[in-house]
């Protein structure tokens, strides 16, 4: 990182950067085991990405609900990880 501070094209870049950011936010983000790895697939592909907030306690149970509707959903072919 200290390499980073030094390089003047880097420092430009976080400038022009910063400049068109309203907001960030960094996320450190876990894989469930029932979720497959994903798999290339052909297509214009359209993705939905998703974030929940779960209460303190219901992990287990959620994950439960999770794994059997990605099985059902894997069927169709629809998951894709």
């Amino acid at each position: 990182m200290n390499k980073l501070r030094e390089n003047k094209e880097f420092l430009e870049f976080r400038k022009a950067r910063s400049d068109m950011l309203l907001s960030r936010k960094n996320q450190l983000l876990l894989e469930f085991s029932f979720w497959n790895e994903p798999v290339p697939r052909s297509g214009p592909n359209i993705y939905e990405l998703r974030s929940y907030q779960l209460r303190p306690g219901t992990m287990i149970e959620w994950g439960n609900y999770w794994a059997r509707a990605i099985r059902f959903r894997q069927d169709g072919n629809e998951a894709v990880g």
